[in-house]
């Protein structure tokens, strides 16, 4: 008798959505909350999406004790949403062992661009040594980031009240997500058309975004004074694993976090495209 019941009530639910139709409204744009009325869903072109991914989880959870994890997941979760939030990410959403963000804009790509670094960053420098401090576990605590850029479709979907929830259509969050799983451990994994636009950008972010300050944080003064024979490229190109279900050919990935010394001056001139300081 239950499951007739449960029948009923879909073939009721789908019958009340045929009525309403899809409406699509263009916004420019990330929502903090997606439409939830009348087939509303919200077209958000420009959409580029972080995801953060705990590398490792499975294993952990199943070689370590639940105090542990809870502690990884905890720390992990908490450390990467600070760093979305204050690079102000329109929508951020914590999914088990990943956290991912949006940002959008013509400026999208460069907030991703620093939120990525900046999560590579605090993992490497205040995540992973406060966890096997507080753990008192040797488990190495690793990130693996993706990034994509293109156009998403948001609503709110499920049933009314708590069991509602964006539901986010489109590649970013999905590539994000795959590319996240295909970087290595403290890597950041990003598609050919994030990295394709980082080569139209002016020659400072271009700088800041795709080549290293090479003093490897012992040269004082400003990190774009650095001759260009000191420095490196930061991104290799390599052949996307087919395997990903990606759709696209070729994907970069990086896996150097910030300099202590020159960091934050490249993280501005990212952001603001403008010389540190100015």
């Amino acid at each position: 008798m239950k499951l007739n019941e449960v029948i009923a009530d879909v073939r009721n639910q789908l019958e009340q959505q045929s009525g309403l139709g899809v409406q699509i409204t263009t916004k420019n744009e990330v929502p903090e909350v997606g439409p939830a009325s009348r087939g509303l869903w919200f077209k958000i072109p420009q959409v580029t999406a972080v995801f953060a991914d705990l590398k490792g989880s499975t294993k952990l959870n199943a070689d370590h004790g639940p105090e542990v994890a809870a502690n990884a997941y905890t720390y992990f979760n908490k450390a990467m949403t600070v760093v979305l939030d204050n690079f102000d990410a329109g929508y951020i959403d914590v999914q088990g062992d990943g956290v991912f963000g949006l940002f959008s804009g013509k400026g999208s790509i460069f907030l991703a661009a620093v939120s990525a670094r900046a999560m590579l960053t605090v993992v490497q420098r205040e995540v992973a040594p406060r966890f096997r401090k507080d753990a008192s576990s040797d488990w190495n605590l690793r990130v693996g980031i993706g990034m994509d850029h293109g156009t998403l479709l948001v609503r709110r979907l499920g049933l009314k009240g708590a069991r509602e929830n964006e539901v986010w259509a489109g590649n970013p969050v999905n590539i994000a997500a795959k590319l996240s799983s295909a970087a290595g451990p403290d890597q950041i994994a990003i598609s050919e058309r994030v990295f394709a636009q980082y080569g139209k950008v002016s020659k400072l972010r271009q700088q800041a975004i795709l080549q290293s300050c090479g003093c490897s944080g012992g040269t004082r003064g400003r990190g774009f004074d650095i001759p260009p024979a000191q420095r490196s490229d930061l991104w290799k190109r390599e052949q996307a694993p087919r395997s990903a279900g990606l759709d696209f050919q070729e994907m970069y990935r990086m896996n150097a976090a910030w300099c202590k010394t020159h960091g934050p001056e490249f993280c501005e001139a990212i952001i603001t495209g403008q010389p540190p300081g100015r």
